[in-house]
Parts: structure tokens; sequence; C-alpha cells
């Protein structure tokens, strides 16, 4: 997915946060107009000492209920554009910004007309601009944080120039302070933007590594079991003894089968031959450890209500069920055979720090590779280790013995077992 496309996912990601936005403001002032009021209940001297016009304080009230009524407005609309699956429109956010850094400056601007000074200006509701500040930031826009800082700072350095011109008196600081606040916010503003596009641009680019990895991820989980997965995920060098059975299968005459065809007609039979066959062995909770071209590995492991033998015979009786039914007027019909043996495997992370490969090795590997290949010895399609027979003869009682047989490579003679 491009940068653009992912960055298109992040607008509808900030509808969400829109909301938290404006429950994070909403709190803000709820909390300030609940200090409104105590200090009216709890303080009517020392307000009144402040406060010379009564309606000073109401209308602190009343703007700040209007703003509450708007911001929960604002939150209806933007679940309903969360609804639609629809990014916020720009003109809704640019609106946004506008009306929560006008409300405080009009109350001010009141305040200071109505008592006729300027004092009003280091009021502690100026302090309501930083955390607006702040959460502008979660646009994830370098402009609406800009363009909420200019706002803010023009307004206070309007208001300032304004309230020194005609209100003066009283004032304790130059004019130059207030107008040093001015700059703050609009530095503030520039600064939240940054961190916006910064943020932005991060967040795209750890999506698309993450959906990389989830890509690979699914493709590797496909091979493996999600808790091999989970395993190699928190360590590199996972390695586990277990207790498995190992099914090597191979097709008869792959050469022969293929030698006429096109790449593309080699993958189609390819994929045409192993789909019904691994999802047998998927079903019955087997691994494909090794895809070959003319062949495959897969082990079963552990699980719960019935054991690894018991599946991998059963996948391999579902296996020629699918091999049979695939067959059916054919003239030259496909023929497999099949090598099963059980025994304490390493599964691991196997490979140098540049390439690893999750694999499992040991002696029962080997054994179940030698025994598909004894099928073509012994014309049969299904040979399997005594041991792993007598496992799964209460299932199989149509077992022929071989005998002890010499495999290549191996001290000891083993008992093979003809099923099919």
């Amino acid at each position: 997915m491009r940068i653009e496309e992912l960055e298109e996912c992040i607008d509808l990601e900030i509808v969400k946060t829109e909301r938290r936005r404006l429950l994070i403001f909403l709190g803000v002032v709820i909390f300030a107009l609940g200090l409104l009021i105590i200090n009216m209940v709890f303080f009517p001297v020392t307000i009144s000492e402040v406060f010379l016009d009564p309606m000073s304080m109401q209308l602190g009230i009343y703007l700040a209920l209007g703003l509450i009524l708007l911001l929960f407005l604002s939150r209806v609309l933007v679940g309903k554009i969360a609804t639609c699956e629809k990014p916020l429109p720009m003109g809704y956010k640019f609106y946004s910004v506008f009306v929560e850094s006008v409300m405080p400056i009009i109350w001010l601007c009141f305040i200071i007309a109505w008592e006729k000074n300027a004092i009003f200006l280091d009021s502690p509701l100026i302090f309501i601009y930083i955390p607006m500040l702040i959460v502008s930031s979660l646009y994830l826009s370098f402009w609406l944080s800009f363009f909420n800082g200019l706002l803010i700072a023009v307004m206070y350095a309007g208001i300032s120039f304004w309230a020194f011109e005609n209100f003066a008196d009283g004032m304790f600081l130059p004019a130059i302070v207030y107008y040093s606040k001015a700059l703050l916010f609009l530095i503030a503003g520039i600064c939240g933007g940054f961190v916006a596009r910064e943020l932005k641009k991060r967040l795209a680019i750890s999506i698309q590594t993450q959906e990389e990895r989830d890509a690979i991820e699914i493709l590797f989980s496909q091979q493996v079991s999600k808790q091999v997965v989970s395993a190699l995920k928190s360590r590199r060098d996972y390695s586990i003894k277990a207790d498995v059975t190992v099914m090597f299968l191979d097709i008869r005459n792959f050469t022969n089968l293929v030698q006429h065809m096109s790449p593309e007609e080699v993958n189609k039979f390819q994929n045409k031959f192993f789909g019904p066959i691994m999802e047998c062995i998927d079903h019955c909770g087997g691994i494909i450890n090794q895809l070959m071209g003319d062949g495959l590995m897969a082990s079963f492991g552990s699980a719960e209500g019935e054991l690894h033998h018991e599946r991998a015979y059963r996948a391999a009786k579902d296996i020629f069920g699918k091999i049979a039914k695939s067959n059916e007027g054919m003239d030259d019909p496909i023929k497999i055979g099949i090598g099963i043996h059980s025994g304490e495997v390493v599964a691991g992370n196997i490979g140098t720090e540049k390439r690893r490969q999750f694999s499992i090795s040991g002696i029962p590997v080997i054994t179940a590779a030698r025994l598909e290949q004894l099928t073509k010895k012994y014309d049969c399609e299904l040979l399997v280790s005594g041991d792993f027979y007598e496992r799964i003869e209460h299932l199989a009682s149509n077992g022929t013995s071989l005998g002890k047989v010499k495999m290549k490579g191996m001290d000891k003679k083993m008992e093979i077992i003809k099923l099919k």
C-alpha cells in the first residue's frame, strides 16, 4: 500500500480520534465551569472584589455552557460521519478549531469592556489554550495546528492592543509581555504542526511496515503452526524437542508427467495436485515443513483429543481418497508414495543471522524419507514403521509386515509395514 493510501486510512482513523479530542476538550471546559461555579458559591466576596459587574461571571457561565453545547453537537456530527466511514471534511476541522479558539476570546473581550480593566488579560482562562493547542495535534495536520496557533496569537495580540489602548490603568506589566505571549502561542502552534506532520508520516510508515510483516507472517503461518510463528516472533533461536509423526509424500514419475509442460503449466499442475493434499494435512492438524516440486514433508505434533499417530494416518487415508477421486476418468492416473514414522525430533530455526529457515531434523525425519523411497522398491503406496503401526493398528488392521529391513545409512534393521 502506498504512503498516500495509508494517509487516507489514517484520516479515517482520525474520525475516531476526533471524538476523543472533543471529549478531552469537553472535560476541560466542564472542569473550568465547575471551578467558576465553586468560586461563585463559596467565595462570593473574593469574586466581588475581582469582578465589579455581576454580569461578568454570568457571561462566563453562559459562554461555557454554549461551548459545551457546541462541543456536544460536534460529537454527534462526528459520530454520524464515523458511521458513514468517511474522513472528516477539512471544512469541519477548520470550523472546529475556529469556534474553540474564538469563544474564550469573546468572553475576555466582554469582561475587559464591562469591567473597564485590561488586567483580565492575565485571566487563568488563557491557560485553556494550552490543552487546545495540544489536542489540535490529534488532527495530524501541520496546517490545522499552525492555523490554530496563528488564530490564537492574532486574537490575543489584537485584544491586548485594544485593551492597552483603552483600559491600561492598573496594569503592572508592559504591553510587550502580552505580545510575547501571543508570539509563544504562534510558536506552539507551529511546533504542534511539525509534531502532527511527523506523527502522521511515522504512523503511515509503521502501518506499511506492519502490513508487510503481517503478509510475511500469513505466508509463514501457512507453512508452520500458529504456535511456532508466535514462538519464532519472540525468539530467533527458537528450538524444541518434540515427539511427532513425520510424513514424506512423493509423486511417482513426476518428470515424465511434466516434461512436455511449460513452466506455467507445471505450476498449475502442482497447485491443482498439492492443494487438496495440503487441505487434508491441515484438516488433520499437520504442518507442511517442506514443499518440493514432486513431493512434500509434513509433521504432526501433539494435540488434545487425538494422538498425532492417528491424525497422520487419517491424513494419509484422506490423501489417497482425494487422489483416487481426481484420477477418475484419467487415462494416465497419478500415483503417489507415502512413508510415515514417529519419534523425537528437534524443531527450530536453523541457519545463519542472514538467513534462517524453520525445519525439523532427527532420525525420524530420515526414516520417514527412507520409507517413502522404499515404496518404489516394494511397489506399494504406503509404508510405515513397525513402531508407528503398533500405535494405529486399531485403525488399520490390514497391515502386512515386510520384515526387518536395513535402511541406507542406518545401523539397525527396522520392521516395515505395508498398508496399501
